[in-house]
């Protein structure tokens, strides 16, 4: 089983590709999503609100086969750190181990993270590998090769393969920049998505005037 937490801030179509490429990295029977809610390392949209989000991230990756969306953070009145939803998942597979995915950011910054090293005793992770950045490893994480999937929590590997050249904020700059994001989110969002951005961006660009 796999976990796939992030901001979704918003999803896009290489969150689509990406879950395809773990699905086949790992030969999981299930992902499931996390979107987060209010954000414990990083700064949001202001304009747009978590459930916001957690449909956009129900109608771009929900409709995937063997993908379940969870809203246990975007539902939460208070930033929920990553490791209490662990506690959480693993409770749910009583016992069994599942995969964690991290971006190249989120997996050199996990020493830091609210209540490392707990996340050890929790979870695989399988980090999403950016071109022309080198391997990160941090101490009493196993480097292994391919996924291990073993009984004992603590493995670290690499996915076989870049994610597409899409990204979150290369949407929002696209939207601040009066472009269309056709073929960058699903269909089903789109108009949704680039009018939130739009508000969002008037409004910084009102408050620094």
């Amino acid at each position: 089983m796999v976990v796939f937490g992030g901001s979704f801030d918003p999803p896009h179509l290489g969150h689509q590709v990406l879950l395809q490429q773990v699905q086949q990295d790992v030969d999981a029977d299930e992902v499931w999503v996390l979107p987060v809610g209010q954000a414990v390392h990083r700064t949001l949209t202001a304009d747009v609100s978590a459930r916001q989000r957690l449909r956009w991230v129900e109608a771009s990756l929900g409709v995937l086969e063997g993908v379940r969306v969870l809203d246990w953070e975007a539902v939460s009145d208070r930033p929920v750190a990553s490791v209490e939803s662990m506690r959480r998942v693993v409770d749910a597979l009583a016992g069994a181990i599942p995969y964690w995915v991290l971006g190249m950011d989120a997996w050199r910054s996990l020493p830091s993270w609210v209540g490392y090293p707990e996340h050890l005793a929790y979870c695989h992770i399988l980090v999403v590998p950016r071109q022309g950045e080198a391997m990160v490893e941090h101490a009493d994480w196993q480097f292994v090769a391919q996924p291990c999937g073993g009984a004992q929590a603590g493995c670290v590997s690499y996915m076989s393969q870049f994610p597409p050249a899409i990204s979150s904020s290369l949407i929002r700059q696209r939207v601040a920049a009066g472009q269309n994001i056709s073929g960058y989110v699903v269909a089903a969002i789109e108009q949704e998505v680039q009018a939130a951005y739009s508000v969002a961006f008037e409004s910084n660009m009102s408050e620094v005037v």
